[in-house]
């Protein structure tokens, strides 16, 4: 299948991300994050590009960046071979285990991109990690002390340069339609296990995993798993492992009109 084209952003800005190959980890200690962080400031400077927000997980990577459009896939095609010599040269590996594909959207308004600086500051806490506010690598303690990778006043603009603002405005509660049209390309190879169970938490308003498990062990509630059916990235086995709903009563279900 022929790869779709890349469009280009009309305001050169752009929500990143860039995931390990097959959900593969790609930093293994606290050392590695430094040395990605090591390589997106050498990045930035090569390729000009400004760094409005980051985040750093365990097999994926999310970055608010503006860049010239000509300098968009050389830039982070330059930041992963770099990082990802660095990874085998010190794990004594070979090969990729990043995929060459970074995934972009066009940041195109105002209202987009402080949705999106959100999205990227709260994606521990959507996995389930640990606060925002406790989480070490993201650019969320940079827009509270000294910038390092970012240029944060385009942000803090937007939110009168108040860092009250900031923080309240990062941590509320999004609409759950919003949190999924944001998450939605970076859905579109696969949607890790942790992510999905945050979704379906927040669609059904459940607080655990296991209330999860018990809400769809009523055979009433099994009907609703519909309402996944339309989640790009994920499959049927994924549901029913979350669930443990049989997969071929999902199937049956994603079936009816």
């Amino acid at each position: 299948m022929p790869r779709v084209h890349r469009s280009f952003s009309r305001s050169k800005t752009y929500h990143i991300v860039i995931k390990g190959l097959d959900d593969t980890d790609f930093f293994y200690d606290n050392e590695d994050r430094v040395v990605f962080l090591e390589k997106i400031q050498y990045s930035k400077h090569k390729f000009k590009y400004k760094v409005y927000a980051y985040c750093l997980m365990t097999n994926h990577v999310h970055m608010v960046i503006k860049v010239d459009n000509d300098n968009l896939s050389k830039a982070m095609q330059s930041l992963i071979i770099r990082y990802s010599r660095y990874f085998n040269r010190k794990y004594d590996r070979k090969g990729n285990f990043i995929q060459n594909r970074f995934f972009s959207k066009n940041i195109e308004n105002q209202k987009y991109f402080l949705d999106v600086c959100r999205y990227v500051h709260r994606n521990p806490e959507k996995a389930g990690i640990g606060k925002t506010c406790n989480y070490k690598w993201s650019s969320y303690h940079e827009y509270l002390g000294k910038e390092d990778i970012i240029n944060k006043k385009v942000l803090m603009h937007y939110l009168d340069n108040s860092i009250e603002n900031f923080i309240h405005y990062t941590n509320k509660e999004e609409d759950i339609n919003e949190t999924m049209n944001l998450a939605d390309f970076e859905m579109t190879t696969s949607l890790s296990d942790d992510e999905l169970i945050e979704i379906i938490k927040k669609i059904f308003n459940l607080k655990t995993t296991n209330a999860i498990i018990k809400y769809f062990k009523n055979t009433q509630n099994r009907i609703k798993l519909k309402e996944l059916k339309d989640i790009h990235g994920i499959s049927q086995r994924q549901i029913s492992r979350i669930t443990m709903v049989n997969r071929e009563l999902i199937r049956r279900i994603f079936r009816k009109k």
